[in-house]
């Protein structure tokens, strides 16, 4: 028969709670805080507590140095803007194509169907380097605090251009459904998302174990994302050049440095892990 959880149950439970918190210290304060609590005898809730106390303190304490900062305002505000508006056009223009196709169609764009598919690949091979580099220097910088900077940066990348639309009047909801539309902005349930979703989180937890690339890594990652922006800030051009075509004129287009600036904001951290890759690359010929 059902009925309220027994209180056994309860502080089991909340036992447990405690157990998983304390993995929020290091490793050499999360064993003696165990084992502090477990020579006292305090009650459960005396030592959630105390436990939560002290884990807000340390967290407060993480704040206390530049990294987090830069990888609060540098990677999640910087570099996640317009990361979003990417995501956000590369989602569109894909769905638009693959509902095209199974309706036997192709989504006319002004360009042939090859110069698509090339910026839609282009686009996403992109937007998987943007991804991970951001989530490496991301996780680099913040350490413990990830837990912070990474919600920040997963909701501005996941919603930051969808609300700019919404609030542009440029996306209607009509009778939106409260819980369908936080599904849509919080999980990433199409293709887009979830390609930054994986590569993000990726590079984020290989940065918070790594926090720096050898600088033969740095070297290449900073050459692949070069020429991606390069090769992205070109092909959007093909846009440009067809909207003014098709108006007679009338559409003059985005010029190629402000074509460009996003694509440079983006791409900031791996300038980041250079210096840090050159920096420790310094100082092991130093000392060897």
């Amino acid at each position: 028969m059902g009925g309220k959880p027994s209180p056994t149950m309860m502080t089991r439970l909340c036992w447990q709670l405690v157990e998983t918190l304390s993995r929020m210290l290091d490793p050499d304060e999360r064993q003696a805080v165990r084992g502090d609590l477990a020579e006292s005898g305090v009650s459960v809730v005396t030592a959630l507590r105390d436990l939560l106390g002290l884990i807000v303190r340390r967290q407060v304490g993480l704040w206390t140095v530049w990294q987090p900062w830069l990888a609060l305002f540098g990677v999640c505000g910087l570099a996640g803007v317009p990361l979003s508006r990417i995501a956000f056009r590369l989602n569109v223009d894909l769905g638009l194509q693959l509902m095209a196709y199974r309706h036997g169609a192709y989504f006319g764009t002004s360009l042939t169907p090859d110069q698509d598919m090339a910026f839609l690949l282009c686009l996403t091979v992109a937007l998987l380097v943007w991804s991970w580099t951001c989530g490496f220097v991301l996780g680099s910088l913040s350490g413990r605090a990830v837990w912070l900077t990474w919600s920040v940066f997963y909701l501005i990348v996941l919603d930051s251009a969808w609300a700019r639309f919404v609030l542009s009047d440029n996306i209607i909801l009509r009778d939106p459904r409260p819980l369908d539309l936080l599904m849509a902005t919080t999980l990433p349930l199409t293709i887009a998302p979830l390609l930054f979703t994986l590569s993000a989180l990726g590079g984020t937890l290989l940065g918070v174990r790594r926090r720096a690339l050898p600088l033969r890594a740095a070297y290449v990652l900073a050459s692949a994302v070069t020429i991606i922006t390069i090769l992205t800030t070109w092909m959007s051009g093909w846009y440009e050049t067809a909207h003014e075509v098709w108006s007679g004129g009338a559409w003059h287009g985005v010029s190629w440095p402000l074509r460009l600036l996003p694509f440079v904001l983006v791409s900031w951290p791996v300038a980041y892990l250079l210096a840090i890759a050159n920096q420790q690359h310094t100082r092991e010929k130093e000392t060897t």
